[in-house]
């Protein structure tokens, strides 16, 4: 019986962070679009870098006391200089997006990097030798496909004007390249 009561407890848990990740993600989206495209006292807020670093140091603290208080008393864990890859990304992905916002919208942004399954297993086939499935190459094509069927379609004239300086190769120019491993 204690046994059907720990699961419970995990799925809930496991329930609870992915309720909390969307939200977030989507609230940040929100508030994202509404700071790079609405003009404050007649002018653009263009400090969208600061935000960023601002974002990366609250996420930092955040991290730390979540590992703090999930893994007290547990000593199997990485070492913390074993995520220098994923912190780099991490730090340099936003900045890049943020970058992109000047050019592109924010759903416009979200759907490209969508898109960015291509290169993952391009990469993984060219330098680490992965081999894919037919399927896995299909569902990669198909939903490449159907996000930029997407993109092309709901881009309005509206968003676009919206934007400081609309140009959507670049904008999509900055999202694309941005680090994916």
């Amino acid at each position: 019986m204690e046994a059907h009561g720990g699961g419970l407890r995990r799925i809930l848990v496991l329930a609870f962070c992915v309720a909390g990740i969307w939200s977030a993600y989507i609230y940040q989206g929100v508030l994202q679009e509404n700071v790079s495209t609405k003009r404050f006292n007649g002018e653009r807020f263009e400090h969208l870098a600061f935000l960023n670093l601002a974002q990366n140091v609250v996420c930092l603290i955040w991290s730390f006391i979540m590992i703090k208080m999930w893994a007290s008393g547990n000593s199997g864990g990485a070492p913390w200089w074993s995520y220098w890859r994923a912190g780099i990304t991490n730090t340099i992905g936003p900045a890049m997006g943020i970058e992109a916002l000047k050019y592109i919208s924010y759903p416009a942004q979200v759907l490209a990097k969508s898109s960015k399954m291509i290169p993952v297993m391009l990469m993984g086939t060219l330098v680490y030798g992965i081999r894919y499935t037919f399927p896995e190459y299909l569902c990669t094509f198909l939903v490449a496909g159907g996000v930029s069927t997407f993109a092309l379609l709901k881009t309005s004239s509206k968003t676009i004007s919206k934007l400081a300086h609309p140009n959507a190769p670049l904008g999509y120019g900055v999202v694309f390249p941005e680090p994916c491993f």
